[in-house]
C-alpha cells in the first residue's frame, strides 16, 4: 500500500473543512462575539495539517489509488476532519477539555448530535453557527463534496462507495463525479428551501441557518438548551418536520422524482414505501400512547408531538421539543426501535437504513415460505425483483456487525458505571448517529439540559468510535483493523 495517495486525498478534505470555517469566523468577526479568533486559529491549524500532508504526497495522484487506499483515504479523512472540527471548541473553551472538544467535533461532523457543552447560552454565536454548519458538511459527506469538485478518475467510484450510506448506492449518471454534483446540488436546494421557509415564518437569519443546517444533515444540534422547543408557537417545527422527512429520504430518488416528474414512481420504490409506512405506524402508536397516558390534553397535541418525535428519531436527527424521559416507558421502547432502523439509503440519516431492515425482513419471510414448501425456489424479493444474493448476504453481515458492536459498547459502558438504560440507549444513539439517549445522557427541555459531559472519558472515546463507525457504515472503518488489510 502506498500511504502517499491517501495522504494526498486527506490534503484535499482537511483543507476543505478548514476553509469552511471561514464562514462562521467571518460571522463572528462581523458581530464581535469572541468566536472569530478561535475559528480562524482552528482553520489555520487545519491548513497547516493539510500542508504537511501535501508535502509528503505532492508527487502522487489520487486517481491511481486501489481499493485499500480508497478505504484508508475515506476513514482517515473523517478522523482528521473530525479533529479539525473540534478545535474551535477547545480554543474558545466552549468544551471543558480537549477530549470534550474532540467529542463535540466527532458528534457534529458525523451528524450524531450528542453534546458535551453544558452552557450553550454563554457560547459565542459564531461557535454555535459552526456547530450546526459542521453537521451540514458531514451530512452530505466530505468525500462526496470532494468528488463533486475534483475529478478522481478510477478512484472516484471506490471513494464514493466507501462513504455513502445504505446497501444500494447506485448512480444517476455514468460518471461518478456527475452523480456527486447532482447530490450536492440537491442538498443545497433543500437547504436553501428550508432557510427561505423559516425566514418566511418569522425566524431570524441565525436561527434559520442553524436550524436548517442541522435539519438537512439530520444532525440535531440546536443553539438553544430546549432545542426545537425554543421555537414553540411558530411554524418552524412543522417546516423542520417536513424537511427532516425529505432529508432522510433517498436523495437520488428524490432528485429523479422532481426532475422527471414521475410521481407514480413513489409507489414503486419499496424502500420509500417502507420508510413512509414505518413513519405512519410508529407515529400513530406513539401519538396514541401519549394521548392515552394523559401526557397531552388533546388528541391534536398528542398527534403533533408524536409525529414530530417519530420523524426526528427515524431520520436519526434527534431534535426534541419536550422532556421525553417523562413519557411512558412504551414510547421510549418504540423510540429505541426507531433508533436502530434509521432513514433511507443515500441520505443523510444513520442507523441500519430502511433498505437493510426491509431486506432482512423479506428474507425472513421467504425463509418461512421455504419451510412450508421445501422443494420450491423462493427468492427474497425487495420490490418487484428478486434481491441479489450478495446484497442479502451483505445486509445480514451488516446487521450482525451492528449488533455485535452495539453489544460490546453497551457492556463497556456498563463496566464504567452506566446503568442498563443509559448504556443501552447511549450505545444505540451513538452508533445510529441519533444523539439523545435515556438516563445519564438524555437532554431535557423542561430543566437544565443534561449532556454527555458527565460520562467517563473511556466511554466518551468508545462513543466517538461508534459515531464514526455508524457514519462510515461500520466496515469502512473496521476493515482497517484487520490483518488482511495490511498484507501485501
Amino acid at each position: 500500500m502506498n500511504f502517499s495517495r491517501p495522504a494526498r486525498f486527506m490534503t484535499i478534505t482537511t483543507a476543505a473543512v478548514s476553509l469552511f470555517m471561514i464562514f462562521p469566523a467571518s460571522w463572528g468577526a462581523a458581530i464581535g462575539d469572541g468566536g472569530a479568533a478561535p475559528l480562524f486559529s482552528a482553520s489555520a491549524v487545519g491548513m497547516l495539517i493539510s500542508a504537511l500532508l501535501y508535502s509528503v504526497s505532492r508527487k502522487y495522484s489520487v486517481g491511481d489509488m486501489n481499493a485499500r487506499e480508497a478505504i484508508l483515504s475515506v476513514a482517515g479523512s473523517w478522523v482528521l476532519a473530525s479533529v479539525v472540527t473540534g478545535l474551535p471548541y477547545f480554543f474558545s473553551r466552549t468544551a471543558g477539555s480537549f477530549l470534550d472538544a474532540m467529542f463535540e467535533g466527532v458528534s457534529g461532523f458525523t451528524t450524531t448530535g450528542a453534546s458535551v457543552i453544558e452552557d450553550l447560552a454563554s457560547a459565542p454565536r459564531s461557535i454555535l453557527l459552526w456547530r450546526s454548519f459542521s453537521q451540514w458538511i458531514g451530512g452530505m459527506g466530505i468525500v462526496v463534496m470532494a468528488l463533486a469538485v475534483f475529478p478522481m478518475s478510477g478512484a472516484g467510484t471506490r471513494l464514493y462507495k466507501a462513504e455513502m450510506t445504505g446497501p444500494f448506492h447506485g448512480r444517476l449518471t455514468p460518471r461518478i463525479q456527475e452523480t456527486a454534483v447532482i447530490l450536492v446540488k440537491t442538498y443545497l436546494i433543500l437547504t436553501c428551501a428550508q432557510v427561505a421557509m423559516l425566514l418566511w415564518v418569522g425566524l431570524g437569519v441565525f436561527d434559520a441557518l442553524t436550524l436548517s443546517f442541522s435539519t438537512i444533515a439530520t444532525g440535531g444540534f440546536s443553539p438553544y438548551r430546549d432545542n426545537v422547543g425554543h421555537f414553540a408557537g411558530t411554524y418552524a417545527k412543522w417546516v423542520t418536520a417536513v424537511f427532516l422527512f425529505l432529508s432522510a429520504s433517498n436523495l437520488m430518488f428524490f432528485y429523479s422524482l422532481v426532475t422527471k416528474k414521475n410521481f407514480g414512481a413513489a409507489g414503486e420504490n419499496s424502500e420509500m414505501k417502507f420508510y413512509a409506512f414505518t413513519l405512519i405506524v410508529f407515529g400513530a402508536l406513539i401519538s396514541s400512547l401519549l394521548y392515552l397516558d394523559g401526557i397531552y390534553g388533546s388528541a391534536r397535541e398528542s398527534l403533533a408531538e408524536g409525529f414530530f418525535h417519530t420523524v426526528s428519531i427515524l431520520s436519526t436527527c434527534g431534535f426534541f421539543t419536550a422532556d421525553y424521559c417523562e413519557w411512558p416507558a412504551s414510547v421510549r421502547i418504540l423510540t429505541l426501535a426507531l433508533m436502530f432502523c434509521g432513514g433511507c439509503s443515500v441520505s443523510t440519516a444513520g442507523g441500519m437504513t430502511c433498505a437493510r431492515v426491509l431486506t432482512v425482513l423479506r428474507h425472513i419471510g421467504a425463509e418461512f415460505r421455504r419451510r412450508l414448501h421445501p422443494r420450491a425456489i423462493i427468492p427474497t424479493r425487495v420490490g418487484d425483483s428478486p434481491a441479489d444474493e450478495g446484497v442479502v448476504s451483505a445486509c445480514f453481515a451488516y446487521v450482525t456487525a451492528y449488533t455485535a458492536i452495539f453489544t460490546a459498547a453497551m457492556a463497556i459502558a456498563g463496566l464504567f458505571g452506566l446503568d442498563v438504560a443509559a448504556a443501552f440507549s447511549g450505545a444505540a444513539a451513538a452508533l445510529g448517529n441519533v444523539g439523545p439517549g435515556f438516563g445519564m445522557v438524555v437532554p431535557s427541555a423542561a430543566s437544565t439540559a443534561e449532556t454527555y459531559a458527565s460520562l467517563p472519558s473511556a466511554v466518551k472515546i468508545v462513543y466517538m468510535f461508534l459515531m464514526l463507525c455508524g457514519r462510515l457504515e461500520i466496515f469502512t472503518l473496521l476493515v482497517i483493523f484487520t490483518p488482511d488489510f495490511w498484507r501485501k
